[in-house]
């Protein structure tokens, strides 16, 4: 079974710094998820620098098929030990879980990584290695559907710590909160969201160290198919459309004569909407079996606009168009696009701006803001 990891993460600055110690790096690949925290030593730019260095030496080279010894190795070589303090200047956490759901987690000097299943709460279990001259926490799980991971950084451990909590929130208290949030949470936004509040809450709004919260629920992968312009040759109009009726997931049809061939095949009837959300924006319309018909290359290039603001747009009541098909899309995490291969003459207008001119260039920019959302797309011209 092919399972998805879905990943947040929320954090603070240190009070009165503009960057962010802890540094997170997620990255996808075709077999699984990467996930990297690092926190830096101290505070600030310096801190920053260093977190964000090792957080991409160890996410590059895994993501090139590096085993995990060689990248501690690596990192443990590329890194110096601080003179005065004697430790080393960024902490580690690597997390790989493959879409079958075996785990691998290695830390260094950081926080234990917490692993809930059926509302038990437990450490990930890890056993101490050798690796490049440092002792490291390393194993192996096999992750289900509905188990829920937290990585966090010192911060969540010594929040309130001389104030609310004289000796902080510690990590039985991060699993405690953690154990009673997940059982609330929505998804790992909404997690990470009441974490990171409950620590705000505790350093009184004055976050005494930088603060990271790195949430991961274990599910079924969401599909969403989206339909734009008719097959290159009309003798694959049936065929296609049966093929995108027949794909698993929600399912979207842009532009009109799309739709127009659509509800002639399945002999279903297409309502346009007079309703107006956005006057920029053309209407939807409404064809049963399609949970949404929208305009095609003015729409879907504002949907890409949508989504440069993932966290306003899941915020918005706005029912246009764009914004309609942005949030689905939003809440995918596979991306089937039938691109069709007949040429519309009105996408050649010369009056439209040059970015829309073409289906073609309108899916190039779509599918790359998907990407930059941890999407995993697939765009097949029919």
């Amino acid at each position: 079974m092919t399972l998805h990891a879905e990943v947040s993460i929320a954090q603070l600055c240190k009070n009165g710094e503009e960057l962010c110690g802890d540094n997170v790096q997620i990255t996808r690949t075709t077999d699984s998820v990467i996930v990297v925290v690092s926190d830096g030593l101290g505070s600030g730019v310096k801190a920053n620098i260093l977190a964000t260095l090792t957080t991409k030496i160890a996410s590059s080279m895994l993501a090139r098929g590096a085993n995990l010894d060689d990248v501690v190795e690596t990192i443990a070589q590329t890194l110096p030990v601080c003179r005065e303090r004697k430790i080393a200047y960024s902490t580690l956490q690597i997390l790989r879980i493959a879409y079958d759901g075996n785990a691998t987690l290695v830390e260094f000097d950081s926080p234990r990584t917490l692993l809930s299943r059926v509302g038990h709460v437990m450490p990930f279990p890890a056993q101490p290695r050798t690796i490049g001259g440092k002792t490291v926490l390393a194993g192996q799980f096999e992750l289900m559907e509905n188990d829920w991971l937290l990585l966090v950084s010192d911060g969540v451990i010594h929040a309130g710590i001389g104030g609310l909590l004289p000796l902080g929130l510690g990590w039985q208290g991060a699993a405690a909160r953690f154990a009673e949030d997940v059982n609330k949470a929505k998804d790992t936004v909404d997690l990470c969201s009441s974490l990171i509040n409950c620590c705000e809450g505790y350093y009184l709004g004055q976050p005494g160290d930088d603060t990271t919260v790195v949430a991961i629920k274990i599910r079924s992968p969401r599909r969403i198919n989206l339909m734009m312009g008719p097959p290159a040759s009309p003798e694959r109009d049936a065929d296609v459309v049966q093929s995108f009726l027949a794909a698993p997931g929600q399912k979207i049809v842009s532009g009109g004569t799309t739709a127009t061939l659509v509800s002639r095949i399945i002999g279903k009837p297409l309502k346009v909407s007079l309703e107006y959300d956005d006057p920029a924006i053309p209407p939807i319309a409404h064809l049963e079996g399609i949970d949404l018909v929208t305009e095609g290359v003015l729409t879907l290039n504002a949907a890409a606009d949508r989504l440069h603001s993932p966290a306003d747009l899941k915020r918005s009541n706005r029912r246009d168009g764009a914004s309609l098909a942005a949030r689905m899309l939003l809440g995918g995490d596979h991306i089937f696009i039938w691109a069709g291969g007949a040429v519309n003459p009105a996408h050649q207008n010369p009056l439209l701006p040059a970015a829309m001119n073409i289906k073609m260039q309108v899916l190039a920019r779509l599918r790359s803001q998907l990407e930059a959302l941890g999407k995993i797309v697939h765009i097949e011209w029919v």
